[in-house]
C-alpha cells in the first residue's frame, strides 16, 4: 500500500513538492496561531473597555490606547495623566503623539473656556495655553518637518504670543524703542497694507 502511494506521489510529481507542502502546513498553523492569539488580546481589551478598567497593560501602547480612548470620551482629566505616563516612553512616536494630543486637549479646553465665558476667563486659559504651546513644542522638536503640529502650535501662539526674556541691557530696549517710533523711509509703521487715497 505504501509502495503504490510512492508510485503514484512519484507518478504526479508531488514527492519533491511534499516537503514544501509540509513546510507551507507548519507555517500555515503557526500563524493561525498567532492570529490566534492576537484575537484573544483584543478580545482582553475590549472587556476591559467595556468593564472600564483600562490600562491593564502597562506597555507604552497600551497606556496611549487608553488616553485617546478617554479622550474621546472627554474625559480629560484621565486622558492627560496617560499621556503624561505615554511621554515617558523610549517609543519617539509614543512620545511625539502623546506631546501632540495632550497639547490638543489644552488648546480645545482653552478655547471652549473662550467660547463659554470671554475675556472673563482669561486667568483660567493663559497657563492652559502656555502648557499646549510648551507641548507643541515638545512634539516639533521630536518631528521638526509635522505640519499639523506647526499649524495648531501657531493657533496657540496668535492667542497667547511667546514673550522672551529680558536679558538685553536697557540701553539696547532704548535705542530699539527710538528706531521702532522712526518710520524707515517715510513709510508709516503701522502694520498692514494701505487701502487707497483719503
Amino acid at each position: 500500500m505504501a509502495n503504490r502511494l510512492k508510485a503514484a506521489l512519484i507518478k504526479a510529481g508531488l514527492l519533491n513538492a511534499f516537503p514544501w507542502m509540509l513546510l507551507m502546513l507548519l507555517l500555515s498553523l503557526l500563524a493561525l496561531a498567532w492570529s490566534g492569539y492576537a484575537l484573544y488580546k483584543a478580545n482582553s481589551y475590549h472587556q476591559h473597555l467595556k468593564h472600564k478598567t483600562l490600562q491593564n497593560d502597562a506597555s507604552p501602547d497600551a497606556i496611549f490606547a487608553d488616553a485617546v480612548y478617554w479622550t474621546k470620551r472627554k474625559n480629560t482629566e484621565k486622558a492627560t495623566k496617560l499621556y503624561a505616563q505615554a511621554i515617558s516612553s523610549h517609543d519617539k512616536n509614543i512620545r511625539k503623539l502623546a506631546h501632540y494630543n495632550m497639547a490638543n486637549l489644552y488648546l480645545h479646553e482653552a478655547y471652549l473656556l473662550l467660547d463659554a465665558s470671554g475675556l472673563e476667563a482669561w486667568d483660567k486659559v493663559l497657563p492652559l495655553l502656555s502648557i499646549a504651546k510648551e507641548s507643541y513644542r515638545e512634539a516639533l522638536r521630536l518631528a521638526p518637518d509635522w505640519m499639523d503640529a506647526k499649524y495648531n502650535y501657531e493657533l496657540a501662539l496668535r492667542l497667547v504670543p511667546t514673550i522672551e526674556s529680558k536679558s538685553r541691557s536697557s540701553k539696547a530696549e532704548d535705542e530699539d524703542l527710538q528706531d521702532q517710533s522712526v518710520p524707515q523711509d517715510g513709510w508709516p509703521a503701522i502694520p498692514g497694507f494701505p487701502r487707497g487715497m483719503p
